[in-house]
């Protein structure tokens, strides 16, 4: 009998906003899952129609796909588990034999968010990432290009900054001291965020209570500025779908992307300031070129990560996991 536990773990491994992590598992008989989210880790104020906690979710179900396969067993599709208390009914399967591995489930344990800068990218690194193009992913390459679409992501991203909700929310999953109870856990550490302690003690002060004095002498805003790694980058993955497509469904795909993303050799950082700030996102339908009816769920930069050690993965041990 395949340990489901296992499972849980390895489905734990696929992506998620903030890395709040929202999907719980429970075992059911001798072969079943139930997937629920912990609404306690909705994000009230970036996310509040669950947009991306939907990815997610959707995100934490196909790594439940991957690791199947790897062990030769398929998902079959059962009854929606309730609703219950801090939980929300999502989806839910039996365990059968005759699952076959999947090709990128080889780039599972690789893949992690990359938010340093990248190495410089020659004409060889522009062209491999130009070739992970596909009916859901335009790539765009052009330096020009990518010099005004990150200009574009600091604008949209400020917005959002400004905004003392969206920063206390943010906050509250940063993990900007190596002392923090659940900075191997979940959220965003400093480590992860390729942050020393200097610029992470300079994050909290600019993000909390120093924000309002900096944003009032113009200094908030160069001190938040990321696009320079989008300039520098191999290039731009725009994550597009079908526009009515459920958010669940588009999470599935997301995590595939990444992981087609990290078998060719890249690192990558999620630009969701493109997708979410209206004018950003028109501006990036523009220069992918893509038609009215495909909605753009997210973006990354992507590019050769340096050499050396990368930051370790947090995550919720596998009892937070399972309900």
């Amino acid at each position: 009998m395949i340990d489901r536990r296992a499972l849980v773990a390895e489905a734990a491994l696929a992506p998620s906003v903030h890395n709040v992590q929202p999907a719980r598992w429970r075992l059911v008989d001798d072969d079943g899952l139930a997937l629920f989210e912990d609404v306690r880790c909705r994000l009230t104020v970036g996310d509040p129609r669950g947009n991306d906690a939907g990815i997610s979710l959707g995100a934490a179900a196909e790594g439940m796909r991957i690791a199947a396969g790897r062990h030769g067993l398929a998902l079959v599709p059962v009854g929606v588990p309730g609703d219950e208390a801090m939980l929300r009914g999502v989806a839910g399967w039996r365990l059968v034999a005759g699952g076959e591995g999947d090709p990128l489930a080889a780039a599972v344990e690789a893949r992690r968010s990359w938010r340093g800068k990248f190495a410089a990218p020659s004409p060889e690194d522009r062209r491999a990432a130009a070739a992970l193009a596909a009916d859901d992913a335009a790539v765009l390459t052009d330096p020009a290009t990518l010099k005004r679409l990150a200009k574009r992501y600091d604008a949209a991203s400020y917005g959002f900054m400004r905004e003392r909700g969206f920063r206390g929310e943010l906050l509250s999953w940063m993990r900007l001291d190596r002392g923090h109870p659940r900075w191997a856990t979940d959220g965003l550490n400093a480590e992860a965020m390729a942050m020393g302690s200097i610029e992470a003690r300079g994050a909290a002060l600019v993000l909390g209570p120093g924000f309002r004095l900096l944003d009032r002498i113009g200094l908030a805003r160069p001190l938040l500025a990321e696009g320079a790694k989008i300039a520098g980058a191999a290039g731009l993955v725009v994550f597009h779908r079908p526009a009515d497509e459920a958010p669940f469904d588009s999470g599935a795909a997301f995590y595939r992307l990444w992981l087609r993303i990290e078998a060719a050799g890249f690192g990558a950082a999620v630009l969701a300031a493109l997708a979410d700030d209206q004018e950003a996102a028109a501006a990036v339908v523009r220069a992918a070129g893509l038609g009215e009816d495909r909605r753009i769920v997210s973006a990354f930069r992507i590019g050769r990560r340096p050499i050396g050690e990368q930051p370790a993965r947090a995550r919720r041990p596998i009892d937070e996991l399972l309900v």
